[in-house]
């Protein structure tokens, strides 16, 4: 009997570096996964929200073209960490793709943490961006706008800069609450006013929709946003909480008064 328990021990512990003493190591699991798996394409969807707000801009918003190769690795106690091969498309043209690869960690509630890397530069569509800037700075009446796109999907011609850039804005959010289930998309402004500044920025106040898969829920969130070229918006937000977020509050904190009802805040605010 005690031959048989050594074997299996001697066995077991030879396995992938595995050591049996108090604490078992077991080791990362790498393995790749269908690129059109759920898991992947949220891993991707939380790219390009990242690769949005650090890069996007008025005349530069990305989109997902096809995600090339996909693989997990399963790390014990840090999380799973997705690494990604894709092609994004930006909103001037369909046919002009771009090359990334990102590693996106998910790690509990933590904000996902994302590494991108891709092959093209910052340049692109900023004539267009500084030309909308230096209208801005001209104005006398602020800009007022009201339910973007309408509820026909039809977008003006010159308030799409300012959707975009509140796509590019509301992309540092849906970065911040991705989860490895939850993955969310800007469907609508319902109101954006501009704020007449003396210095370099332009601000607007924006109220966005923001749809929550899978729940299908639609999450409101205000949007302070200070924004010029070639630098990445500095942005304050508040969000209403789902009933997703508002149930595991209240499971996790029960008998605590109000947590369900708690706004989400944040801030990302760079140097002027």
């Amino acid at each position: 009997m005690y031959s048989v328990l050594c074997l299996v021990s001697c066995f077991i512990s030879s396995l992938n570096g595995m050591s049996l003493g108090n604490n078992l190591e077991i080791p990362d699991i790498n393995m790749e996964i269908r690129t059109e798996a759920r898991a992947a394409q949220q891993a991707a969807s939380v790219a390009i929200h990242y690769l949005n707000y650090h890069h996007g801009s008025p005349h530069n918003v990305f989109q997902l073209h096809q995600l090339k190769k996909a693989s997990l690795e399963i790390m014990v106690n840090e999380g799973h960490k997705y690494h990604l091969k894709f092609e994004v498309e930006n909103g001037r043209s369909s046919n002009v793709t771009k090359f990334c690869t990102a590693k996106v960690l998910f790690y509990n509630k933590s904000v996902p943490d994302t590494v991108l890397k891709c092959n093209f530069k910052d340049s692109d569509g900023f004539k267009k961006d500084y030309e909308f800037y230096l209208n801005l700075r001209k104005r006398m009446d602020p800009v007022v706008g009201y339910y973007i796109p309408d509820s026909f999907g039809f977008i003006a011609p010159e308030t799409r800069p300012i959707w975009q850039l509140a796509i590019v804005t509301a992309s540092y959010i849906m970065w911040q609450k991705s989860t490895e289930v939850m993955k969310y998309n800007m469907v609508q402004i319902q109101e954006v006013h501009q704020q007449i500044r003396t210095d370099a920025f332009i601000q607007f106040t924006y109220i966005v929709l923001l749809h929550e898969i899978p729940s299908q829920e639609i999450i409101t969130c205000n949007m302070w946003v200070m924004w010029q070229p070639k630098q990445l918006p500095n942005v304050k937000y508040t969000c209403l909480p789902s009933a997703t977020e508002s149930f595991y509050e209240e499971s996790e904190f029960e008998g605590t008064e109000g947590m369900g009802s708690q706004r989400t805040e944040g801030s990302a605010l760079q140097s002027p």
